[in-house]
């Protein structure tokens, strides 16, 4: 065992201090003095425990003033910000008449949006001081009190423990001190039984051996040795127990001290802090939320913001102008001849006259090809300029997010000169810009007055020349006054300003038709050429269509697939959804930013639709429709062929022409707010029936302005290029089908092979290009039976080119100037590839247009279906009832060319039947 002074190492020495403190000191960094007393070191404790406190208070509580004075700097921010905007919307509200027209511009939905923004902004920091002053102030408030509170507890446990240790300590130096006595007396018990041997030792020597056991001496010295023994042996026992004592006494004070130091002051210091940084977080945190919340609203209102931007258009501006203004702007009447009409000119005077308008012609001809090339060049200038200035105006200066966050760049106004130069080049480039649209402007102006001039003459010389046969001279007009317009001609875009400041592709709904086609660079929107062949495929029978309405989703959904460029009709079946599909049509023509009849010609189509003559109505409206862009007429045309066909079918839909007035009236033709909407929406339903009824007089043919035409019959694949299976051989065949005629309908067809085509199975035939190929009867929509080289089999529709016999029989003998019309394209028509319609039905690749109707009278106010021949029979039957007195011989022509096989065959069928 141990000694007591190697365990104790001198607790009660002024040296003896051997602990060193683990506390530091509060805002120090210094270390504390080694305590020269463990009562000391334990006072310490309490005091570093307190300034420890006492920060932490401190802290909350400067935490507690800086979200005070927050909610007050949020709060006044917030009534500047609502001050703001209510002194906006105030002086809004006192200058009303003064900004009237500000609601015609996109940008005035900016100023709306910034107001709005500025509202919630102040709402947002309103709620952001509320919950700083109220919420978060009472919490750290509360965190005060808490701290507090606990520490008092815990600094009472503390000193109990200080106080258990120091009793230790006093039990430790007590059972030490009696070590050290025994140990005292035990020694001296030692000391003097030492003494007592060497006497005893001396006397045994002094004594002879044989008188030792004799000697009273050594007796005497004996029992004196075994005394001392005795008490030595005493006063060690009690030395050693004692030592024990002390020795557990020691371990046990170290072990608290230990404890202590180790254990008990940091469970202290965790119970002090126990709640405290959970609740310093919860009340942080709501301010980190309350500042992301702020955040979310403020993207919110900067997403709107950037939809609202994203939104401007120059074209709807415009448009809104137009509509706001429309009676201003309203295109006035046509000038009309104020004179004698039919005045009679002797024929000597006739031929001076006709030799001084070839000759002023031809000087027109001269004078407009130069005034094209002119204009071409500057046009190509001014689309330069305009590309140079929009570049200036569309330069990236705006972005200011390298003077936000932690590696900001220092704000700093661009020096002046650099500012001058620029501006200098931008009023330069304008003014070149500017002089240039002048110039075109002008130009073009001058194109038209003499193209009209030129065009006029060459009709009179024109009409002029076909009654030159009556008098024997029949090919005295020059070859250029009749020029002839190619079969398929491509559509003339017109040019546009600002056409470049179009970012990406136009928005199909809601935009532009024009802008549409000419960035996508087609002839009819997808939308229009999806739906209508849909329709036309499971929706010609379908009652109600266009009346009954659809799924609202559904409409939804398809208009989101057109406008991402999708066709999410391509794979439709059957009329499940053909009421959707109709609303998507609809939908899309009520969308159009401008609508198909532009608002600016809206008096005069109200005085056509009250006319009473259909002769004139169609030679008014004809007159005014070829004052639309082509690819609007483009447009009109394939609908309202479509239409006219669907009312072919009002027996069983339900939807003849007046009914498809009604529906599609107030959208093709919106009706102003100023006007009369029920005595002009009358108007608007009999104008559209009765375009409806003569589309193909109204619009231009195919070839005058080319552009897709509408076909009856149309393939249930879009854009199909494929020729698909051949048919099974149990395909049934209906006699009285228009699709699939019989044998006697199509005896006396051909056709010639326009590709080389091998056969895939022993029931279809191969072929080479330019082969003539009988053909017996169409099997399907892409499959004829036909004999090749004296076999029989299936051909393939989309690889032969049909062939019209005895068209030359057909012609009418009588007509003289029906030698002028080409015929090598109207005796063969190419089918087209996408199509799987009959030998009956109407080609429109025809391209002729038809003749003036009479000048007859005719109810175009009637309000009832009544009225109005509808069903499939009576519109079928319409070519030979229409009355063709006032037509020149060689438009009757053309319209019976047109056709001929369709009325042909029609006759034939009903023979057989």
């Amino acid at each position: 065992m141990l000694c007591a002074e190697e365990l104790i190492g001198g607790f009660d020495e002024a040296d003896a201090s051997a602990f060193k403190s683990p506390i530091r000191r509060l805002g120090s960094t210094r270390k504390i003095l080694y305590f020269n007393n463990i009562r000391l070191q334990l006072n310490e404790h309490l005091r570093c425990l307190d300034s420890r406190v006492e920060a932490q208070v401190s802290l909350v509580s400067e935490l507690q003033d800086y979200f005070r004075r927050r909610a007050e700097v949020e709060m006044d921010y917030s009534k500047s910000l609502d001050k703001l905007a209510k002194s906006l919307q105030l002086r809004h509200k006192e200058q009303k008449q003064k900004r009237e027209q500000w609601s015609l511009f996109t940008s005035y939905s900016c100023w709306q949006q910034l107001v709005l923004q500025t509202k919630n902004l102040s709402k947002d920091h309103g709620a952001l001081s509320e919950l700083y002053s109220t919420h978060l102030v009472s919490r750290l408030s509360q965190v005060t009190e808490d701290v507090q509170r606990i520490y008092k507890r815990c600094r009472e446990i503390c000193y109990e423990i200080h106080e258990e240790i120091l009793r230790v300590l006093h039990e430790l130096h007590t059972t030490m001190k009696t070590y050290q006595s025994y140990q005292t007396e035990a020694k001296q018990a030692e000391a003097k039984l030492k003494v007592a041997e060497n006497q005893r030792l001396k006397i045994e020597q002094a004594v002879p051996k044989e008188k030792l056991d004799k000697s009273k001496k050594v007796r005497l010295i004996g029992k004196e040795v075994q005394k001392r023994k005795n008490k030595y042996f005493d006063a060690k026992l009690k030395a050693l127990k004692a030592r024990n004592e002390y020795i557990l006494c020691l371990e046990a004070t170290n072990s608290t001290v230990h404890k202590y130091f180790v254990d008990d002051l940091s469970d202290l210091m965790d119970c002090m802090d126990f709640g405290f940084h959970h609740c310093v977080t919860k009340a942080l945190k709501m301010q980190t939320s309350a500042e992301e919340g702020r955040i979310h609203s403020m993207q919110a209102g900067l997403d709107a913001t950037n939809l609202i931007v994203s939104a401007m258009d120059s074209g709807v501006d415009k448009q809104r102008f137009l509509e706001f203004n429309h009676t201003a702007f309203m295109i006035p009447k046509k000038f009309e001849f104020q004179g004698q009409k039919d005045e009679y000119a002797e024929p000597e005077l006739q031929k001076l006259l006709c030799a001084d308008m070839e000759t002023r012609l031809e000087q027109l001809n001269q004078r407009v090809t130069s005034l094209h090339t002119e204009s071409d060049e500057v046009w190509k200038t001014l689309a330069t300029a305009e590309k140079t200035l929009l570049e200036m105006l569309t330069a990236n200066d705006y972005d200011c997010s390298n003077y936000f966050g932690e590696k900001a760049i220092p704000t700093s106004k661009p020096p002046e000169t650099i500012s001058i130069k620029l501006r200098a080049d931008k009023h330069e480039t304008e003014e070149f810009y500017l002089t240039k649209l002048r110039d075109y402007l002008m130009r073009t102006s001058r194109i038209v007055r003499l193209d009209a001039k030129q065009q006029h003459i060459s009709e009179t010389l024109t009409s002029i020349c076909c009654k030159r046969p009556q008098n024997g001279n029949v090919d005295s007009t020059p070859a250029k006054l009749t020029p002839q317009r190619p079969l398929h001609k491509p559509i003339v875009r017109r040019k546009r300003i600002g056409r470049l400041q179009m970012n990406g592709q136009p928005k199909l709904f809601g935009g532009s038709l024009e802008e549409y086609l000419d960035a996508t660079n087609q002839e009819i929107p997808l939308v229009i050429k999806s739906c209508i062949r849909v329709i036309n495929l499971y929706g010609l029978h379908h009652q109600g269509i266009f009346r009954v309405s659809g799924s609202q989703v559904e409409i939804n959904n398809f208009k989101d697939a057109f406008e991402r460029g999708e066709d999410p009709l391509a794979d439709m079946t059957d009329a499940s959804d053909i009421n959707s599909v109709a609303g998507v049509l609809k939908l899309y023509l009520r969308e159009l930013r401008e609508p198909l009849f532009p608002i600016i010609y809206f008096d005069q189509f109200m005085e056509l639709a009250q006319l009473e003559s259909r002769h004139k109505f169609v030679l008014k409206i004809k007159e005014l429709v070829q004052s639309f862009p082509n690819q609007v007429v483009v447009m009109l045309r394939y609908l309202f062929a479509f239409l006219n066909h669907l009312s072919e079918f009002s027996d069983e839909n339900m939807m003849d022409v007046y009914n498809l007035a009604i529906c599609f009236g107030p959208t093709l033709v919106p009706v102003p707010e100023e006007k009369d909407q029920v005595q002009y929406q009358n108007l608007v339903n009999d104008l559209i029936k009765n375009i409806i009824l003569f589309h193909e007089d109204i619009f231009p043919s195919l070839s005058d302005i080319g552009g897709l035409v509408y076909e009856k019959y149309i393939s249930r694949e879009p854009d199909d290029v494929d020729v698909g299976d051949s048919p099974s051989d149990h395909t049934t065949e209906d006699i009285d089908s228009e699709v699939y005629p019989s044998e006697d309908e199509c005896e006396s067809l051909e056709a010639t092979a326009q590709h080389d085509f091998v056969a895939r199975s022993e029931r279809e035939l191969s072929f080479k290009k330019g082969e003539t190929i009988a053909l017996h009867t169409q099997v399907s929509g892409d499959w004829w039976r036909g004999c090749v080289n004296g076999r029989e089999g299936l051909i393939p529709d989309k690889y032969i080119l049909l062939k019209i016999r005895d068209e030359e029989r057909e012609k009418p003998a009588a007509e003289p100037c029906a030698k002028s019309i080409t015929s090598s394209d109207d005796s063969t028509r190419r089918r087209t590839s996408s199509s799987n319609d009959s030998v009956l039905s109407e080609s429109a690749a025809s391209g002729y247009s038809s003749p003036p109707l009479a000048d007859v009278p005719w109810p175009p106010n009637s309000a009832g279906s009544g009225t109005v021949a509808s069903g499939r029979n009576s519109a079928s039957s319409s070519p030979h009832r229409r009355a063709v007195a006032d037509a020149p011989t060689h438009e009757i022509h053309q319209r019976f060319q047109k056709n001929y096989l369709l009325n042909n065959l029609r006759i034939k069928k009903m023979v057989l039947v």
